[in-house]
């Protein structure tokens, strides 16, 4: 009951971050206002379609777990709550792990080591950078590492291969997750027939999703693979004969400074634990070196959610480090514990982007006068109405059969700005300000401002300008 009440209070303190930062207008459109769409779309019958490209979502990611989730999207609306409701949902799964984690570590290492697991757990950086950036369905994954972890040191084999299982729901990359699960159980539980056979059929159900279904999704859309590891090839199947025959572009890659420190962050989050068990470390290499490996910056540098995942991995090796009853752990686990809480209060106090903590920003979390007057905004664009939102303003509009995020305006009867409100630096790339500038000749009239929002209403037909259709096509190029 204590650890229950530890993640629950966990859950409200991480609930309350994300509601604040929504509610004051600093959740985004990618990702929080995308996966609300799908999870509304889906609740209403148009199964994973979204209007941020012009393809179903599921050739964009494939995430099957949404389907478990429309009904939040479903409840937020018909509550007046929006996403809030897949916010809460994050927060539980959240706060919930640690559930697992203190069963599982207590089984293993003694509760003394258990307690400093969940307490470095409940203030890892990891955990702090996915709250701070919007609802993803990779916040499960903790869940799913340590209930796998309490499954094993329990011999719950059927538990296990839940786990697993639904790891592989999370995303089109579970299966990475699902194989470290399973390396776990083979060298260190010495279990066979369950682990092969889960990850043979792991194997195959990413072979289909990355090959067969992804790709017939897509179609002609640009591959967001291709735009991550270009430089290692065009596929999958190119990136792995380059990583082999060419080795020398992963190593230039994972030299740079954000690799290498989201690297030693990671390792950090297990106190360096992990290093104790050098054979389960390929374990936490699946699950580290595809986002290392990555171009896209944030997702290099282990930044927003990427870093959840690894953690969670990170973790469950450490525990498995110190397993051994009667053994030098267990004789002092109180220091062992003490030194893990003490590593994960450091990094929390100096990088975590959720107060109390110096990295934090506690302007973002603040409900003020301006949060009120856009709100104001939104609650001023009809139901239903297709509508083209800056950024922060998506998350809110996002329970509609389409939207848009500006400078994409298409056929939106609605165009609704904020020039104090963050603009996304792709948005800019992508003729922002240019946009913003021709919406009288897109037709648009202004029909409110205020304290630099601006709403505006299509009242006419667009002029032919050539140069205004390319800056407000939602093209990229």
């Amino acid at each position: 009951m204590v650890v229950a009440a530890v993640g629950a209070v966990a859950a409200l303190y991480y609930a309350a971050c994300s509601l604040l930062l929504h509610y004051s207008f600093h959740s985004n459109g990618w990702d929080l206002g995308l996966i609300h769409q799908v999870a509304w779309n889906t609740g209403e019958g148009r199964w994973f379609a979204y209007s941020f490209r012009d393809m179903s979502y599921s050739g964009d990611h494939w995430q099957p777990v949404v389907v478990l989730l429309a009904p939040l999207g479903w409840v937020g609306e018909r509550v007046g709550g929006g996403p809030t409701p897949l916010l809460l949902a994050q927060a539980l799964a959240l706060g919930g792990a640690v559930v697992p984690l203190y069963a599982a570590a207590r089984a293993l290492a003694g509760e003394r080591v258990a307690w400093g697991a969940v307490t470095a757990y409940v203030l890892s950086l990891g955990v702090a950078r996915a709250v701070a950036f919007d609802f993803h369905t990779e916040a499960f994954a903790p869940l799913l590492a340590f209930g796998a972890l309490w499954a094993l040191a329990a011999g719950r084999r059927p538990w296990f291969a839940a786990a697993v299982v639904g790891a592989l729901l999370l995303r089109e990359d579970g299966v990475l997750l699902a194989l470290a699960l399973c390396w776990v159980a083979w060298l260190a539980f010495g279990w066979r027939r369950a682990p092969a056979a889960l990850a043979a059929a792991s194997l195959g159900y990413a072979g289909w999703v990355w090959l067969w279904l992804i790709p017939r999704y897509r179609g002609d859309e640009p591959n967001p693979f291709v735009e991550r590891y270009g430089y290692l090839g065009d596929g999958v199947g190119e990136v792995v004969l380059h990583l082999v025959t060419r080795p020398g572009l992963a190593f230039e890659q994972l030299a740079q400074r954000g690799p290498l420190e989201a690297l030693a962050l990671v390792l950090l989050s297990g106190a360096l634990l992990p290093l104790l068990a050098p054979r389960l470390l390929p374990a936490l290499a699946l699950v580290v070196a595809p986002s290392l490996l990555s171009q896209h910056g944030p997702q290099g540098a282990l930044q927003l959610h990427y870093m959840v995942v690894p953690q969670a991995v990170a973790i469950v090796l450490a525990v498995v480090a110190l397993r051994g009853p009667g053994g030098w752990v267990w004789r002092r686990g109180a220091a062992v514990g003490v030194a893990w809480v003490g590593v994960a209060l450091v990094v929390f106090a100096a990088r975590s982007p959720l107060p109390p903590s110096f990295a934090a920003e506690p302007g973002r979390f603040a409900v003020d006068a301006h949060a009120r007057v856009a709100r104001s905004f939104v609650g001023a664009v009809p139901a239903g109405a297709t509508v083209s939102a800056q950024s922060p303003f998506v998350a809110h509009l996002a329970a509609r059969e389409r939207i848009y995020q500006f400078p994409r305006v298409l056929d939106a009867a609605y165009v609704l700005l904020d020039a104090y409100g963050p603009i996304p630096r792709d948005d800019l790339d992508a003729g922002y300000e240019a946009c913003r500038a021709a919406l009288p000749w897109l037709g648009f009239e202004l029909v409110r401002e205020e304290d630099g929002i601006t709403l505006w209403r299509r009242a006419r037909e667009a002029e032919r300008v050539r140069e205004v259709e390319v800056w407000c096509s939602g093209q990229r190029d």
